[in-house]
């Protein structure tokens, strides 16, 4: 190989990995959106579990007249 062949060489595997390293941060960062969001909807979930729970406790203290 020539000289100049071997300096292509390198500089193309530099870029490459830094790309590469580029693509790895992106994927990353689309991760940690995706985990965020599901962990939004799993904590408003949870919210409105426990608002329903409590209202049909309500609904039943209600209907039985129970009080606390």
């Amino acid at each position: 190989m020539t000289p100049s062949e071997i300096t292509m060489l390198a500089l193309g595997l530099a870029i490459g990995s830094q790309s590469t390293t580029v693509l790895h941060a992106y994927w990353a960062s689309k991760d940690a959106q995706r985990s965020a969001a599901a962990a939004r909807a799993a904590r408003r979930r949870a919210a409105g579990d426990r608002y329903f729970t409590s209202l049909r406790l309500y609904q039943m203290q209600q209907r039985t007249g129970a009080r606390r």
